[in-house]
C-alpha cells in the first residue's frame, strides 16, 4: 500500500491508523475462525480446520506442525530423510548437549519464579501478620505457606504477644 501511495504521489495514511486495521482484521479473522468451527463441529462433528501435530524439530525442541499432503511419502522424500535419518542431527552430540542446556535454563527460569514467590509470600507475612492465608494460598498456590510462616525472613521486629 504504502508503495503504491509512493507511485502515484498520495498521502499515506498514518502508521497508527495502520496498525489499528491490523488490530481490527486479526479480530475479524479470528471471529470468523471461531464461526466455522462452531459450523462445522454442528454439521460434521469436526472443526474443520488442519489437525495438528507436535513434532520435534532439528534441535530436538516439540514444534507444532499443521498436517497437509504432500506428493511422495515422507520416507521417499530425500530432502527430508538425510537431515533427520541418515546424518542423524536430532541424535548428534551438538544437539543433545543444546537440548540439555535448554532444558537447565527453563529449570532455572521455573526455580528462580518459584524462589521469588516464596521469598514474596514471606516478607508478605512479615509486613502482614494478621494476613488472611486462604487469600494468600489462592494467590500463590504453588508457595508452602506453613513453611514460609516458620521461616526466619518471616518474622517481624516485634515482640510477639
Amino acid at each position: 500500500m504504502e508503495h503504491e501511495c509512493n507511485e502515484k504521489v498520495r498521502l499515506f495514511p498514518n502508521p497508527e491508523r495502520i496498525d489499528k486495521v491490523q488490530e481490527s482484521m486479526n479480530n475479524i479473522e479470528t471471529v470468523i475462525r471461531e464461526r466455522n468451527i462452531a459450523y462445522y463441529k454442528l454439521e460434521t462433528g469436526e472443526t474443520g480446520e488442519r489437525p495438528v501435530e507436535e513434532v520435534v524439530n532439528m534441535f530436538g525442541l516439540p514444534k507444532k506442525y499443521k498436517k497437509q499432503e504432500h506428493h511422495i511419502p515422507q520416507f521417499m522424500n530425500s530432502r527430508w530423510v538425510r537431515p533427520y535419518l541418515e546424518h542423524g542431527y536430532i541424535n548428534s552430540l551438538a544437539v543433545k548437549k543444546f537440548y540439555r542446556l535448554y532444558k537447565e535454563k527453563l529449570y532455572n527460569e521455573t526455580r528462580k519464579a518459584r524462589n521469588r514467590n516464596f521469598n514474596h509470600v514471606q516478607h508478605l507475612l512479615k509486613r502482614f501478620p494478621n494476613m488472611d492465608l486462604e487469600k494468600l494460598k489462592a494467590e500463590y498456590p504453588d508457595v508452602d505457606i506453613e513453611k514460609a510462616k516458620r521461616s526466619k525472613k518471616a518474622r517481624g521486629h516485634f515482640m510477639p504477644v
